[in-house]
Parts: structure tokens; sequence; C-alpha cells
């Protein structure tokens, strides 16, 4: 009887093996197209029917030049202004900038010869702009005004005129660039002033869903006074600059703190002028963009970004210096995405 059991289960194994196996080739005679258990036509077939495609993501790039004359000078004050339409900001919000000193808008076509000429001036005086490369709908400070040890600033915030005195002030837009139309990139200018003692404070993250605990991030730094109420946006094509500057005879204003300035133990004074172009991608799949449209593409930008990104060792505070940022939250005086007028890597001359 013993002898006997071996056979009984090679018997059994047998048969398991064959129910295994008839299972397995009803299981493929049922499917009538078995190409379609390839690895790679599964994967084909995702998004229909059509091969797997990598999706650009959305990118705008910006190009900003400080401008930095004698105090009043003509070209930032007459020339400059007579080419710029005022009308491209919202009537609202172009009167709360103006009654706090501060004017922004478009330039469409050619630079007035008189800018073109400081804009391209040769070395030592050449401008040199700061380009950044940012995700659609993200953000980055523009520094204009440099720590200033005590200011006292008149400011006129919805109708109501008052004083404020700030210490150790600087000045600061923050730009957030996006895709507007089928070839526009809009940018929105708000200003900020960060001031006083550098402190600790807890900043809440945005969660990923609406059940999701709430999230902190400590960050260190001057106290951030964001003046909204102050916004302006203005779209721009390709051949569009923006124009940000001030009205200098209003000296104690907004504007006047950001644009103007006096040099350290001199009376003699300085003004700034902001030039920004803007530049973006077209959504879609790589590689199928090219022939697609029959206008020039306003990618030289874009293009000498990609180009500028391998280079390393050229800090966003130097003249000349290239910017890829992907925010500008935080604190301005350790954001990579804050430019400043001038050389060297201090605060802006």
């Amino acid at each position: 009887m013993c002898s006997k059991r071996p056979n009984w289960l090679a018997a059994g194994l047998s048969a398991s093996a064959l129910v295994a196996a008839c299972a397995l080739i009803g299981l493929a005679g049922c499917n009538s197209n078995k190409d379609q258990l390839r690895p790679q036509d599964l994967f084909g077939r995702i998004g229909g029917g059509q091969q797997g495609q990598i999706i650009e993501p959305k990118k705008c790039a910006i190009e900003v030049a400080i401008l930095d004359r004698p105090f009043k000078d003509e070209a930032l004050n007459a020339a400059a202004w007579k080419a710029v339409d005022e009308q491209s900001v919202a009537p609202e919000a172009r009167r709360a900038l103006e009654v706090n000193g501060l004017r922004i808008g478009r330039i469409t076509g050619e630079l007035p010869p008189a800018i073109d000429a400081i804009r391209n001036a040769p070395p030592p005086h050449k401008v040199e702009p700061a380009t950044f490369l940012l995700d659609d709908g993200d953000q980055t400070l523009i520094s204009v005004a440099e720590n200033a040890e005590q200011i006292t600033l008149l400011l006129n915030r919805e109708g109501h005129p008052y004083g404020k005195d700030y210490q150790s002030a600087s000045g600061f837009f923050r730009v957030t660039a996006t895709h507007h139309g089928t070839d526009r990139v809009s940018l929105r200018f708000t200003p900020e002033l960060h001031h006083g003692p550098p402190r600790r404070s807890f900043q809440a993250i945005a969660n990923g869903g609406s059940y999701a605990p709430q999230e902190f991030r400590i960050a260190d730094g001057q106290e951030e006074e964001t003046l909204q109420d102050l916004s302006a946006t203005v779209d721009l094509g390709p051949d569009q600059v923006v124009v940000v500057g001030c009205f200098p005879e209003q000296e104690r204003s907004l504007g006047g703190f950001f644009f103007t300035r006096s040099e350290a133990h001199s009376d003699v004074r300085r003004q700034k002028l902001i030039l920004i172009r803007a530049s973006r991608n077209h959504v879609g799949t790589l590689g199928e963009k090219v022939g697609q449209s029959d206008r020039p593409q306003p990618g030289g930008l874009l293009g000498r970004l990609a180009g500028r990104a391998g280079k390393a060792g050229n800090p966003a505070g130097a003249a000349g210096a290239t910017a890829i940022a992907k925010s500008g939250g935080g604190d301005a005086t350790k954001d990579a995405a804050v430019i400043r007028a001038g050389g060297g890597s201090g605060p802006a001359r």
C-alpha cells in the first residue's frame, strides 16, 4: 500500500497541471486581438490610441533691465513716457498708483532712441538684464529700493492719505507671470515693503485637499507688507515692453522711495526706470509645435535661458546675472529669484 502512494501523488499533480493549462488556453482564446496584450500596445492605447507623449509644461520667461540715471533725467521722465501707453493699466489701478507716485505702462515696438541708447550703452555703463524662467502662475521678487535705515512715507490707500514710519525698509515688486490668450503673457505687479528687524514666523502651506491637515513652515525674515490694493496687471505680446517708474516730484511717496535715492555721503540724487520683456512657450506635446504657427516665435528669450541654464557660478545679484527661479516666496534677502540693480551681490545701487 505504501508503494502505491507516490503513484497517486504524481497522478494528482499531473491533473492539476492539466487543469491550469486548459484555463490559460481558454483565456487566451477568448481574446480576439492578442496584440493588445503586448506592453508596447497597451501603453500606446493610453491617451486615445496614440503613442505615449510628453506634454510640455507652461513656462513664462521675463527679462528685467533696470536703468539708473541722474535724478529727473530727461530720458527717464520725458522721452520714455511719451512712448508709453498708460491706458494699458485698468483706470482704477492707474489712479491708485498715481496718487502713490507710481507709473506703469506698455511700449509697443521699438524703444525710444534715448532709452535704447541708455539700455545699450557701452561698458562700463552697459545695462545687463536679468532673466527669469517661471512656471505659469509663479512669481518672483524684483528688488527696487535699497535698505533705508529710517523712512517716512506718505501713502494713499483706498482714498485715505496717511503717513507711516518704517525702520530698515526695502522696496520690492512681486511679479506674477501667467499665460494669456494664444501668445501673450500677463504680468501682475504688487508693491511690497520689507521692514523691521528679522524675526521668525510661521507661514501656512497650501494643502492638496480640503480635508488635509493644515501645515506650516518656519520662515526667518523681515515683516512683509504687501500692498494688494496697489496691484496692476499688464499683458504683453512678443514686441511689447512694460515700463515701471515714478513721478519724481512726489519725493515722500511710495514711488519716490522705490525709484529715487541719494548717493552715499553726497547730495547727488539718482533715479531708476524698469523695463520688462516677457516670453512664453506654446502648450502641446514636445516636438509637434514646429511649423504650427506662421508667426515668428518670440522665443529668443526662452532659448537663451535654456542655453544659460547649464552655466554655474553666476549669482542672481551680479550684473548680467541669469536667474532660473521657481518661486519668489520667502525672505527676499535669501530668495534666489530677487534681482537688484547695479553690480555685485549687495543691495541695489
